[in-house]
């Protein structure tokens, strides 16, 4: 399967660096850009611990906003069960 990407408004600067990458690597812009995001989302993200308490909170928040809005407002283990079918 083939597919096209087209990247708009590349930095002049960024556009120079993929292009030194690609020599030193012997490979072509296309197929350097190709390995970099290949590798970019195959990585996994890795998140900074929260700095402050309120900051966990607004993460726990956030994340609890995202149940409430597509389960009716159901807990993790309420949702759990239901899945598994559990009585």
């Amino acid at each position: 399967m083939s597919t096209t990407l087209t990247i708009r408004n590349l930095d002049e600067e960024v556009k120079r660096k993929l292009r030194l990458r690609a020599a030193s690597h012997q490979t072509s812009m296309e197929a350097e850009a190709r390995a970099i995001l290949k590798k970019a989302v195959e990585e996994p993200e890795t998140i900074p611990p929260p700095r402050t308490p309120e900051e966990m909170r607004a993460r726990i928040e956030a994340v609890q906003g995202i149940w409430k809005d597509r389960y009716g407002g159901k807990s993790t283990d309420e949702i759990m069960k239901e899945l598994r079918g559990d009585d």
